[in-house]
């Protein structure tokens, strides 16, 4: 159980920061939402540009909640786990040193 909650826990740690660097990289690259933003500041009235930005802001605001959300997720709940693995690991270890000495 122990090692399985260490593995957990790095693989979730792992996870949030491939998924937060991988979010990041998508909105940094939403070509859509940037061209659509140029359009809307150059001609502010233009409904057309209007209903392109928003269009394509929902896409743009769910990748950077990805990249911000992604990697505080994945090291709170990895540290949990570890936490947890590190507690278990010291009861198990206080638990068989115990159940040496009563043997003797």
């Amino acid at each position: 159980m122990v090692a399985y909650l260490r593995m957990l826990g790095a693989a979730l740690i792992v996870l949030g920061l491939a998924g937060s660097a991988v979010c990041l990289r998508g909105a940094q690259g939403d070509e859509a939402y940037y061209k659509a933003v140029r359009g809307a500041e150059k001609y502010p009235g233009n409904v057309l540009y209007q209903t392109e930005l928003r269009m394509a802001e929902p896409r743009h605001m769910l990748l950077v909640a990805g990249a911000t959300a992604s990697l505080p997720a994945g090291l709170v709940f990895g540290s949990l786990c570890l936490g947890i693995a590190a507690i278990l690991g010291r009861a198990n270890h206080d638990d068989r040193g115990r159940e040496s000495s009563r043997k003797s």
